[in-house]
């Protein structure tokens, strides 16, 4: 495929005959090559971001990881600093059953990093607010592994933390 390729600030043409790899294949497998620039297919690009963005969300998970909270109750406390919710609704932003939510729930209330109480619009519902200790512990995991970034950032040149400032617009804009 040849032609133009837009970015966010500029438009490139691909040479004559450049060829843009299918979305078939990942790292070691057909179909997949390290890029140089010829024009990146969509396909593998997005398998190696995929794979760049969940090996690095793995890796922040675990930095915070704590036997204050785990990630579970660390996505919780997360949802809810933003203001009280059901579990039903929890459950869902969760991808998760309500059961499975309600024992999370119950030890973080435990644990008294959240409270129940009972929901205005609707007596047969129990909304699931923050405590003040649950916002300190979300905002000491948060730290961890902002620092854990933090740390691994500082050691990039100036131009590849340019590059990746850029490349987190892109992905803040491609998530929205």
């Amino acid at each position: 495929m040849t032609g133009p390729i837009t970015t966010r600030s500029t438009t490139k043409s691909l040479p004559p005959g450049a060829d843009v790899p299918s979305i078939s294949g990942e790292a070691g497998m057909p179909g997949y090559a390290p890029y140089e620039w010829r024009g990146i297919g969509a396909g593998p690009l997005a398998a190696e971001l995929r794979i760049a963005v969940m090996r690095t969300s793995r890796r922040l998970r675990a930095e915070a990881a704590s036997e204050e909270i785990s990630p579970g109750q660390y996505s919780v406390l997360a949802a809810v600093m933003g203001g009280a919710q059901t579990v039903g609704q929890l459950a869902a932003a969760e991808q998760i059953q309500a059961p499975s939510m309600t024992r999370i729930v119950n030890a973080l209330t435990a644990a008294e990093f959240v409270s129940r109480q009972e929901n205005p619009l609707d007596k047969r519902q129990v909304l699931v607010k923050i405590t003040d200790s649950g916002s300190t512990a979300l905002l000491r995991a948060r730290s961890k592994r902002t620092a854990w970034l933090a740390q691994r950032v500082a050691a990039l040149t100036a131009q590849e933390r340019q590059t990746l400032h850029e490349a987190a617009l892109i992905l803040q804009e491609m998530s929205a």
